[in-house]
């Protein structure tokens, strides 16, 4: 199949960007030919990508060179729109031209940024003659596709995404107009969780509800997988992130001075603004200081105010204060898939205690396909996540935590998982990993949107 994937953003990262280049490689590998719109810079180092280049200055042209990479028996272009340098974003990425957040766009950026995509939708359609089409976000994918196949008539499936909803599309009215009318127009709409899909239609109700599906984001089971522990090694926890106060990594670090487990160590790995104050947090805690953890932290970020209020009741003492200092915190820094893929192993537990929203939670699905257990809140995608392994693993609530009592609840958690023997933890992460090979690999989905953006959704495509 002719394949037309509109993404608009990055290859590298998280989240969407993830989603999109997996799609993007498993089609590859399948034998269709896909024409990927994104703003990409960095093609090098990315072994699925056999083409790439940029649109002319109008957008009714684009000319590719060859990556050298190995061939397969399909075939991955990609193609740059000309945006005039200034992408919009949901939160920050590493673009090499300007970012701005959604939000803040005037009318006229965001008239510029829709127009732009439109004509080279437009010209990509007309030049690769697709036989399906596949969008992202809420905003503004849909849109730009509605629009672009209106010209053309053709049709779009949208998948959705948690970060346009919650940065975009509930701060503001304009991209609540936009969401409801590119989800309207697209044939089928996804989402990583029913958690995803309400809440989109609670803030966007439509007629596209009526066409939408929960199909849950995959991970890379062929880089992520399980390696067997050293005998007589210290247990471990990590989070892997960005480093935001979003993410709640703030409420991992005052959950350890509540743990007992012995030898428990820690891995941060991520960066973001938030990285130098989750320091000075650390730091704080381990000496006992409280004023000091308080003046670490942001008094106007609501995703603090749970932290702001625990230290207000608690005294940090002596007995604190000890195990805090006990316990090993490793800043790791950023980590791509690769490097990530050869650490996330080594770990027992991953903490992904966020305290936004999350459309699914990735991150726990590669953790689990290594044969580690995700601790996660119980609330939103993430939360149905943790429910479908505690499910499958026959052990209500050992992964989930109450996110009212975000720091009390993961430090519970990690006394359950790492307090469970051995054996029994080892039987858990096997069938884990078979958990994720089963329900969340990447394949599934590509298959499945596939499905979806054919002529005839009742018919696979082939």
């Amino acid at each position: 199949m002719r394949i037309l994937l509109w993404h608009g953003y990055l290859l590298r990262g998280s989240g969407s960007n993830l989603y999109t280049a997996n799609l993007a490689r498993v089609w590859r590998t399948e034998g269709h030919d896909v024409l990927l719109m994104c703003q990409e810079q960095r093609a090098e180092g990315l072994d699925y990508i056999d083409s790439e280049g940029d649109f002319d200055d109008t957008n009714r042209g684009f000319e590719l060179r060859d990556t050298g990479v190995e061939a397969a028996s399909g075939t991955v272009r990609l193609a740059r729109p000309n945006i005039g340098g200034l992408l919009p974003v949901y939160v920050g990425d590493n673009f090499s031209g300007t970012i701005k957040l959604f939000v803040d766009l005037s009318e006229a950026e965001l008239e510029r940024y829709v127009d732009t995509n439109v004509r080279a939708l437009v010209t990509a359609i007309e030049q690769h003659r697709p036989d399906a089409i596949v969008t992202g976000h809420e905003v503004m994918g849909p849109f730009i596709a509605l629009r672009a196949c209106g010209e053309t008539d053709t049709r779009y499936v949208a998948k959705l995404h948690g970060s346009a909803l919650e940065y975009a599309v509930k701060p503001q009215q304009r991209y609540r107009h936009y969401a409801r009318e590119g989800l309207n127009g697209a044939a089928a709409v996804t989402g990583g969780s029913r958690y995803m899909l309400e809440e989109a239609n609670a803030v966007v109700p439509g007629p596209w509800r009526e066409r939408a599906v929960v199909l849950n984001p995959g991970c890379d089971i062929d880089l992520f997988r399980p390696r067997p522990h050293p005998p007589a090694r210290p247990p471990r926890a990590a989070f892997v992130g960005k480093l935001i106060p979003a993410k709640g990594v703030h409420h991992l670090l005052a959950a350890l001075g509540l743990t007992s487990v012995l030898g428990l160590q820690a891995t941060v790995v991520g960066d973001g603004p938030f990285a130098e104050s989750l320091q000075r947090l650390w730091a704080a805690l381990q000496a006992g200081d409280r004023d000091a953890a308080l003046d670490s932290l942001d008094a106007s970020d609501p995703s603090l105010e749970h932290l702001r209020s625990w230290l207000d009741r608690s005294s940090l003492d002596d007995a604190y204060q000890r195990r805090a200092a006990a316990v090993e915190v490793d800043f790791a820094g950023h980590m791509d898939h690769g490097p990530l893929s050869q650490v996330l192993p080594d770990f027992d537990v991953l903490v992904v205690p966020s305290v936004v929203p999350e459309a699914f939670g990735m991150v726990a699905a590669e953790a689990a396909a290594c044969g580690v257990l995700p601790i996660v809140p119980a609330h939103s995608g993430i939360g149905e996540a943790g429910a479908t392994l505690e499910s499958e693993l026959g052990h209500p609530g050992l992964l989930s935590f109450d996110p009212n009592e975000s720091v009390a609840g993961i430090a519970g958690a990690l006394e359950r998982v790492l307090g469970l023997p051995e054996d029994e933890r080892r039987t858990l992460a096997a069938r884990a990993v078979a958990v994720a090979r089963e329900r969340w690999s990447w394949k599934r989905v590509a298959d499945e949107l596939l499905r979806l953006a054919a002529p005839d959704p009742a018919r696979p495509p082939g």
